[in-house]
C-alpha cells in the first residue's frame, strides 16, 4: 500500500520567504506534508541563524513541508547533493548543509518546526552567484529545470533511508572531515581546530588543542586548502560538548 503523501506545488512569483508562506499555509489548513512552496524570488530570504540569503529572480527558492524526523538536516544536504551531481555537477558538503564548488558556495538548506512537521527550505544559485564567495549553476556549463527540480528533490526527501545510511552517505560526501576550521557558536564563542567526525546526531567532533570538541550547531568556515579524512574520535582522550 502507498502511504506516501500527496505531493502538490504552490507556486509564488515573489514572496517574503518560502518559509514564511509554508508556514501561513500551514496555519490556514492549505497545506501540508508533501506539500512544496516554490518563489521565483524572495524579498526577505533568510539562513540559518536569521541571516540574510540573497534571492534574486532566476534562482531556486523552495521550502518542503516534511515529517520531522532524526538527521532530516543531513538528509536533506545528501538529496540536495545527489540532485546535483546527477547534472554533473561536482558538489561537495560542508558541514551542516552547505553545497560547495571548491570553495564556493552554490546552495544552502534551513530547516525550521513547526510542531512535529518540519520546514526544509532549500536555496540553490541556479543562473547568478549574489556574493563573491558563492557559484552558480550556469558558470558550470549546467542547465537545471526548475520543475524537473521540484519533483526530484521531493522524491529524493521521500526515499525511506536508515539513519545509519543516511550517516553514511552524508560522512562520505562532507569536504569539511579531515580540515582545519573554524566554528563560530555565536555570543563570541569560536573553536578553532581539525574536523575529525560526524557523530551519530550529526554533531561535528573538532579536535582543538589536544581536546575532542563536539559541535552541535554553529557557522563553519574552512581556514585550509587541504582535505582528507581526520583521525577517529576515539583517538583523542578528551572530549568537551557544546
Amino acid at each position: 500500500m502507498n502511504t506516501r503523501p500527496e505531493f502538490r506545488v504552490h507556486h509564488r512569483a515573489v514572496v517574503r520567504s518560502t518559509q514564511d508562506e509554508a508556514r501561513r499555509l500551514l496555519e490556514r489548513g492549505e497545506a501540508g506534508i508533501g506539500h512544496v512552496v516554490v518563489a521565483d524570488g524572495q524579498t526577505a530570504g533568510r539562513g540559518r541563524f536569521g541571516r540574510s540569503w540573497l534571492s534574486p529572480r532566476g534562482g531556486f527558492y523552495a521550502t518542503y513541508i516534511h515529517a520531522f524526523e532524526p538527521l532530516l538536516s543531513l538528509k536533506a544536504a545528501i538529496c540536495v547533493a545527489a540532485r546535483l551531481r546527477a547534472a554533473g555537477l561536482p558538489v561537495a558538503l560542508k558541514w551542516p548543509n552547505d553545497l560547495l564548488i571548491g570553495e564556493e558556495k552554490l546552495a544552502g538548506i534551513l530547516i525550521e518546526a513547526v510542531g512535529q512537521i518540519a520546514l526544509v527550505g532549500i536555496g540553490i544559485n541556479l543562473a547568478s552567484a549574489p556574493l563573491p564567495t558563492a557559484t552558480d549553476v550556469s558558470c558550470h556549463g549546467v542547465a537545471i529545470e526548475p520543475a524537473g527540480l521540484i519533483r526530484g528533490l521531493a522524491d529524493e526527501l521521500a526515499r525511506c533511508q536508515s539513519e545509519q545510511e543516511i550517516l553514511e552517505a552524508y560522512r562520505a560526501g562532507c569536504e569539511t572531515l579531515g580540515r582545519r576550521v573554524r566554528i563560530d557558536l555565536g555570543a563570541g564563542r569560536i573553536i578553532e581546530g581539525r574536523a575529525v567526525a560526524v557523530d551519530e546526531s550529526g554533531g561535528l567532533l573538532v579536535e582543538s588543542g589536544g581536546v575532542m570538541k563536539r559541535v552541535a550547531s554553529g557557522t563553519c568556515v574552512h581556514i585550509d586548502g587541504s582535505g582528507g579524512k581526520g583521525r577517529l574520535a576515539g583517538e583523542v582522550s578528551r572530549c568537551s560538548l557544546f
